[in-house]
């Protein structure tokens, strides 16, 4: 066998040092933390597909009070307008009396506000 050159010697011997480094920030993880990671994962994902039609009601709900409420404003856009531009409590009054804004309409607004109120407390008391 020939001889190795001392150049060839000492490069070979800083290859195998340099082959032994460890270029990983991190080893690898524990195999049972990835079990227990890919089990919660797997639970997350059934718990999404489990709430996903009630996301979808809920988001259904979001639309029909919106459509609701803007329905309710256009109806009543002219009469909304005249009350707001005379808010004093007499001309409040007396506009209720004169039937400009009727109980059909004053049962809508509770409804839709009942029911905005309802959806917000939903939300906020849904959340994780």
């Amino acid at each position: 066998m020939p001889e190795l050159d001392p150049l060839e010697a000492h490069i070979g011997a800083w290859m195998q040092q340099f082959a032994a480094i460890d270029d990983r920030k991190h080893g690898l993880p524990d195999p049972g933390a990835l079990w227990v990671k890919a089990r919660l994962l797997q639970t997350q994902a059934a718990m999404d597909r489990a709430s996903r039609p009630i996301t979808r009601v809920q988001i259904a709900a979001y639309v029909i009070v919106a459509a609701g409420w803007a329905a309710l404003v256009t109806w009543k856009w002219s009469d909304l307008q005249r009350w707001l531009l005379g808010f004093t409590p007499t001309q409040m009054v007396q506009s209720m009396s004169h039937g400009s804004l009727s109980v059909t309409f004053l049962l809508t607004v509770v409804v839709l506000a009942t029911m905005t109120v309802m959806l917000g407390l939903h939300t906020i008391l849904a959340e994780d």
